[in-house]
């Protein structure tokens, strides 16, 4: 008899993907084999995304891409779970026969039970599951020198534009001991870069301690010994003293913070149910470079929610141009069901969206043009990844000023050969010698 195979299919965020590492860890528990090859597997799983419209449409297309495989390949169940199924659970049941089981975004410990309960349903070919199968808490999928944290779930922020809190419920975070412990065997197994997450990092412990527990947090970590240390999707308003002050006194903190602020508008920023509005957001701006003069800001904005008008628009465009933004991403409003911004008179046309999305983009291309035009000559420490497609003869690499996936590059010149591929997951030394567009190029000091 055979093992079961399964082949896990990630969609949306980087959430989604700690979800889904947790959730193979159980399977791999429960005596299932991995199988990278979708053709190759048993039974495929899609964790889905289901935050924007563009999302989920990705995802449907995905499932139905993979559904194929039932009889082209091996598959003998299709299973999907995460954001998607748990807000439209009903609905892709009625409409998707192609999926065999669904599943909400808690039920991940279910999976291994419910895969083999209703494997047995069927009466192909017997397959087998280990006596003793091994123990695994989670199976990480990112390069083993970089791992997500997740260090909370839900939300209690009720942005009016987010179905967030509808999909994963309320902010629940989990104890300081039991995510050191998960660290400590995370670094112990080799990962140099640690990135917390959550929906707010921020908010971290507001549940269990009446107040951001993230300072705590990070000093706690701190003492593991990581090359770089961050976190990821930081409300301006949980930007305390306290914690730029932890960021900036813990050695391994990357000085780089996310924080999406959406808009400036007082206008937008009311029905959005935000709170800091464009002066308090320019002097969070200034304060966070009196904490840390060389730190990277990275912020999202969004562009067409219902009632903005040329003014709110003309204001975020005139705040992108000021700021000292020097990563940034743009979205266009999508309306989400059931929540509150869905209902708001006044939906901008989705043509009005896109003229103002690339009005944005265009005036946000310089972002950080200077900051990285100051970073040419200086000496930085950087994490090596892995030989360039695009560019042979140099290594793509990331300091602690650019995150996993979302930012630009540092391009290492390799053209002398002093790098191999037993240097990727290296931390090495180089100099920045050029910017080019939003990446940078570098030479190895050694």
């Amino acid at each position: 008899m055979e093992a079961i195979k399964i082949y896990f299919d990630t969609m949306g965020c980087a959430k989604n993907l700690a979800d889904s590492e947790y959730a193979l860890g159980g399977l791999v528990s429960a005596g299932f084999q991995i199988t990278e090859d979708p053709f190759d597997a048993d039974v495929i799983v899609v964790n889905t995304c289901g935050f924007i419209n563009d999302a989920k449409q990705e995802s449907i297309e995905r499932i139905l891409e993979l559904a194929a495989l039932k009889e082209e390949g091996r598959c003998r169940l299709l299973a999907a779970t995460g954001c998607l199924t748990q807000r439209y659970g009903a609905e892709l049941a009625a409409e998707m026969p192609e999926i065999d089981l669904l599943l909400g975004v808690n039920d991940y410990a279910e999976l291994p039970g419910l895969i083999r309960a209703k494997l047995a349903e069927q009466a192909h070919k017997k397959l087998a599951m280990p006596a003793n199968p091994p123990v695994c808490g989670r199976v990480q999928l990112t390069p083993p020198y970089t791992a997500y944290l997740k260090i909370a779930e839900g939300c209690d922020n009720h942005c009016t534009f987010c179905a967030i809190p509808n999909i994963r419920g309320k902010l629940i975070s989990r104890p300081i001991d039991e995510l050191a412990a998960e660290a400590a065997e995370m670094r112990k197994a080799g990962v140099k870069e640690l990135v917390l997450i959550a929906q707010d990092t921020t908010a971290y412990g507001q549940d269990l301690a009446g107040r951001s527990l993230l300072p705590d947090l990070l000093r706690e970590l701190d003492k593991l010994g990581f090359a770089m240390l961050r976190f990821l999707y930081a409300y301006p308003e949980g930007l305390s003293d306290e914690l730029l002050a932890a960021v900036r006194d813990c050695k391994s903190c990357c000085h780089y913070l996310d924080i999406p602020i959406q808009h400036v508008s007082p206008a937008v920023i009311k029905r959005m149910n935000r709170k800091l509005d464009r002066a308090e957001i320019e002097a969070l701006f200034a304060k966070i470079r009196e904490f840390l003069p060389d730190a990277a800001i990275r912020t999202t904005l969004m562009v067409g929610f219902p009632g903005e008008t040329d003014e709110d628009f003309a204001e975020l465009l005139d705040f992108a141009a000021g700021a000292a933004i020097d990563w940034a991403g743009v979205f266009r409003y999508s309306q989400e069901d059931d929540t509150p911004a869905a209902a708001m008179p006044d939906q901008v046309a989705e043509d009005v969206k896109t003229r103002r999305y690339n009005q944005l983009m265009a005036q946000l291309a310089d972002a950080g043009a200077a900051w990285r035009e100051r970073l040419v000559g200086q000496k930085l420490t950087v994490l090596l990844e892995q030989p360039s497609v695009d560019f042979p003869g140099f290594f793509e690499a990331r300091s602690q000023y650019h995150a996993p996936e979302v930012d630009g590059l540092i391009f290492v010149d390799n053209t002398k050969g002093a790098l191999s591929e037993r240097h990727i997951g290296s931390l090495i030394d180089v100099e920045i010698t050029e910017q080019a567009a939003y990446d940078l190029i570098a030479r190895p000091l050694k």
